[in-house]
């Protein structure tokens, strides 16, 4: 057998086993819920309550393509409250302190949160802290 006729046994081999290409059932599941939860907490900038605003839940993806984004404005103290759906949330904030010359590298402050049934505690720290907790 020649060198490339054993290459392409092997090619078809590890395709037909799963060993090589892309493999999806690694990925994550995707949550398609539609199931809503109030999620409650404060936002900081550098460790201080920013004064206005608003929190964006973006909650679309494949599983639910035309789920409306949510948008809770932030109080005076920092506070905010929304109703979002269960499952993958990418959040995003915007406010005047973001504008400020030393806080224009975080305008780009998108993350991604985990919401769970129920209601659910959730402070949002710019810059991202290691992990968001939701409780």
């Amino acid at each position: 057998m020649t060198r490339r006729r054993a290459a392409g046994w092997l090619a078809l081999a590890l395709t037909a086993t799963g060993g090589g290409g892309c493999r999806f059932s690694d990925a994550p599941p995707i949550s398609g819920s539609s199931e809503e939860a109030t999620v409650k907490g404060t936002v900081r900038i550098h460790g201080k309550p920013v004064t206005n605003g608003i929190v964006s839940f973006r909650t679309s993806n494949i599983n639910r393509p035309n789920a409306p984004l949510k948008e809770a404005p932030i109080g005076k103290d920092g506070t905010y409250s929304v109703t979002t759906l269960v499952g993958e949330n990418f959040i995003e904030i915007s406010c005047k302190e973001l504008f400020t010359p030393k806080n224009r590298s975080l305008l780009e402050n998108e993350q991604m949160v985990n919401i769970t049934s129920g209601a659910s505690s959730l402070d949002i720290d710019i810059p991202q802290q290691p992990q968001a907790s939701v409780k």
